[in-house]
């Protein structure tokens, strides 16, 4: 009889020896009791008789259906290599309720749509995973994955335990969690509660290796002193022999629980063949411990338990201050994602109905009372409170808020209440678009990364090269003296200081950033921020607040007089109620005329009356406009009724950061889709060095282009959807806090103020995280270069090449945090 694919059956007698597999134990003899069998997958104990599964070399046992149902699902997908590349190590498949429950997330669109984003092949979709234990696990869940109809794309990241899905089908998101759950890996939605009670595990466990390795390295460092000393002669030699066996007793748990996550990384980078940092690392751990255990057999007098601990203790700190420093920045926006409310009243005709804020969309009505949170970013429309934004921008004192104004997600009501409309979705706030931008930061590798990545091995294999030349160099001198050389080598070698030397630095200058209210996405663009040559600057809502005002009017015969123009301001209030450009937020507060068929066109807007055409747009170049002001220039079937002129003021804090950067030599250069009185107006008052008005996108890039062919380097400050082409193309873009949503995914960098007052201080955040970057590079290879020499001249015991190695990587450590008191203590 034929069996479906996927399932599993029950074998009725025991299994014989050679069905058995290498995990069997024989208990008995002459089959007089049963054999212990172990599960091929998760590597328990299998009932007898246990569960069958498919597999290349005919059934394998397994201990419960849901190891078989994994066992078969990897059969049938033709992926059985991956028992071959992940050696004895496995899972267990999780049970049926936990399975069941971990789907069921999966089943409601709500909230999927928290965690999707657009991508140009379709959606992208971010998943915390448990159960990796090593690579083989990465490529058995990219294989199986990627296999699914619709999935365009898996990417999986070990470190982080995470899946990036790219899919373009709404189904797949379920049907990959799926797969992955019948393989044993626990899969969920980032901030779900399972997830992040593993990763606080995780956390502990780490922590607690790092204390037993610290307890460890001390005690037997206390023995060991004795030894090297040399206060004990031959009469106490007892004390001796006791000082060495209690080192050995507090060094083996340090070695072996602490330090194994360093014999894992080798392990796992020789199966690969790719080996790491880690295989130095395992190597020397293995030949202290076994060297100093053989040597201790023989009689011989030195032992290395005491380096083997401290060993593991530096580089178990160095690790820890690592995550620490790394996982900073996100737990910045996790907290404030953490504090935003479940729920929110909404306003349903006369009544008040509490929704969740998932459910929120644009334009939903919400009331706010004393000491609520906001959920979603909106308007004001009604009411007055204090409201206290230190979790978004860092300012401790509350500020007044009103009808008009505009509040973010995660803003406290200290005082007053509020009735807000919704502008945008939960998913679509500032918040999240600040758990968006961070994951593209951590998500981008330097150039510096990148080569490191690719050196690594070959470093690796040059400490082997020179371990090896040690231990011939010296072998004339005696086994044991050429040992000691050898693994003083090998320890003072560790290339920890080195891997750690640009991620700390730059992990530290994002969390300063974020202190001082940038945002940064592209940590290249910030670092490449202090060798830029030029700016160039959007004008309205950038340099400019961006709230127009109506200065006044003219008709083409030069009647100024407002009274006269009731009815055609009304008409252009119709045509520019609702359009998204800047200048059209002049006219909400005057009455609007009906008008049909209103159309939003390039560059103005358009719609009928009675029959007549009406078009509102930029006035010609030839319109007298008053100094500071935008010109537009009201159409009836094609011919000019009224000139509007619009006035924006300018930011209060635009000439100090202009003055800081034209002091660093920099060119600043004014780009804008403005007619070109109010842009003249605006670059003299500033002192610019150059200006273009009535600039298209394309005709900004094109600029900006010739710039950085010319000049070198150029960064590009914008707000606007016209603006996203230049920010793309630029070097280092900036764009500021009140930026539509194109502008800030174009940009590198983002501003969490709406004040421009923290780019004055970038470039020198820019220069120090280079200037840290540079020192701890120079200093870990200079320490490299000085001691390896020592070291293989015979010069440096074990117990101080364990010292220098942990002593160069917690200096790279300390001079990276640095910068996280920045900018208190740079201003």
């Amino acid at each position: 009889m034929e069996r479906h694919p996927g399932t599993a059956r029950r074998r009725l007698a025991p299994l014989s020896p050679a069905a058995a597999g290498p995990g069997r134990r024989s208990i008995g003899r002459h089959g007089a009791a049963p054999v212990t069998i172990l599960c091929a997958h998760c590597g328990e104990v299998a009932p007898t008789p246990p569960f069958l599964a498919p597999g290349d070399g005919g059934e394998r046992p397994a201990c419960c259906p849901g190891c078989a149902a994994a066992m078969a699902l990897i059969h049938d997908l033709g992926l059985d290599d991956y028992y071959r590349l992940r050696g004895a190590d496995g899972a267990a498949a999780p049970d049926l309720e936990e399975r069941d429950r971990a789907l069921a997330l999966f089943d409601v669109p709500e909230l999927l749509a928290a965690h999707r984003q657009p991508d140009p092949a379709g959606e992208r979709l971010t998943l915390a995973l448990s159960g990796l234990t090593c690579a083989a696990c990465c490529w058995l869940i990219e294989k199986a994955a990627g296999d699914i109809p619709g999935v365009v794309s898996v990417r999986t990241n070990l470190a982080a335990m995470t899946l990036t899905l790219t899919y373009h089908r709404p189904e797949v998101p379920r049907a990959v969690a799926e797969r992955l759950l019948k393989l044993g890996y626990g899969v969920t939605l980032p901030g779900d509660p399972v997830a992040e009670a593993d990763q606080r595990r995780e956390a502990r466990r780490l922590l607690g290796r790092l204390a037993l390795a610290g307890l460890g390295a001390m005690q037997a460092m206390m023995y060991s002193a004795a030894l090297y000393l040399g206060v004990l002669d031959g009469d106490d030699e007892i004390y001796a022999w006791v000082f060495r066996i209690a080192s050995f007793l507090v060094a083996t748990p340090v070695v072996f629980y602490a330090g194994w996550p360093f014999f894992q990384g080798a392990w796992r980078g020789l199966r690969a063949g790719h080996p790491g940092m880690d295989l130095p690392v395992a190597l020397a751990l293995g030949l202290a411990w076994s060297g100093s255990l053989v040597n201790m057999a023989m009689g011989g007098g030195h032992v290395y338990f005491d380096s083997a601990a401290m060993f593991v203790f530096f580089l178990l700190l160095s690790r820890w201050l690592e995550q620490r420093q790394r996982h900073r920045v996100r737990a910045t926006w996790r907290r404030l994602e953490d504090a935003l409310p479940l729920v929110v009243r909404r306003l349903d005709g006369d009544g008040e109905t509490w929704v969740a804020s998932r459910q929120v969309r644009a334009g939903d009505r919400l009331s706010l009372s004393q000491g609520e949170v906001i959920p979603v970013d909106g308007v004001v429309v009604e009411g007055t409170a204090q409201v206290a934004e230190s979790a978004l921008t860092g300012e401790p004192l509350p500020r007044p808020a009103g009808a008009g104004d505009l509040l973010h997600a995660g803003a406290r009501l200290v005082e007053g209440a509020l009735l807000l409309d919704a502008a945008a979705p939960a998913a679509d706030s500032l918040v999240a678009r600040i758990g968006e931008q961070v994951s593209r930061a951590q998500s981008e590798r330097l150039p510096l990364v990148r080569d490191w990545g690719r050196v690594a091995p070959l470093f690796t294999l040059a400490v082997l090269g020179l371990a090896a030349i040690t231990l011939a160099l010296h072998w004339s001198s005696g086994p044991a003296l050429a040992f000691e050389h050898t693994l003083a080598v090998l320890v003072v070698t560790c290339p920890c200081a080195l891997a750690l030397a640009v991620p700390l630095t730059v992990s530290a200058t994002l969390g300063a950033a974020l202190k001082d209210g940038v945002l940064v996405a592209s940590p290249a663009q910030l670092l490449a921020l202090d060798r830029v040559r030029g700016a160039l600057f959007d004008k309205t809502g950038t340099l400019t607040e961006g709230r127009f005002e109506l200065a006044g009017s003219r008709t083409p015969d030069g009647d100024q007089d407002p009274d006269h123009h009731r009815d055609l301001l009304a008409v252009a209030a119709a045509l520019e109620h609702g359009h998204p450009h800047p200048l059209a937020r002049a006219f909400d507060d005057l009455p609007a005329a009906h008008l049909s068929e209103v159309r939003v066109l390039t560059g103005g807007a358009s719609g009928r009356q009675q029959g007549r055409l009406w078009e509102i747009g930029p006035a010609p170049g030839d319109a007298a406009a008053p100094a500071g002001t935008s010109a537009l220039l009201l159409r009836e079937d094609g011919v000019p009724r009224l000139l509007l002129f619009l006035r924006d003021r300018t930011r209060p804090e635009a000439a100090p950061l202009l003055e800081a950067w034209r002091q660093r030599g920099w060119q600043l250069r004014l780009a804008s889709g403005d007619g070109e009185a109010a842009v003249a107006a605006l670059a003299g008052k500033l002192g610019l060095d150059q200006y273009r008005a009535r600039c298209t996108p394309e005709q900004k890039v094109d600029w900006l282009r010739a710039l950085q062919r010319d000049e070198g380097p150029q960064v590009m400050v914008g707000d606007g959807i016209n603006d996203a082409p230049a920010l793309l193309e630029a070097s280092v873009s900036v764009a500021t806090a009140n930026s539509t949503s194109l502008a800030r995914r174009a940009a590198g960098l983002y501003l969490l103020r709406a004040d421009l007052t923290p780019l004055t201080r970038l470039p020198r955040l820019a220069r120090k995280a280079r200037n840290r970057i540079n020192q701890n590079l120079t200093w870990a290879l200079g320490y490299n270069l000085l001691a390896v020499p020592l070291a293989m001249a015979g010069w440096v015991p074990p117990w101080a090449a364990a010292l220098g190695m942990s002593a160069s990587s917690l200096i790279v450590t300390f001079n990276a945090a640095r910068l996280s008191r920045w900018p208190s203590s740079f201003c």
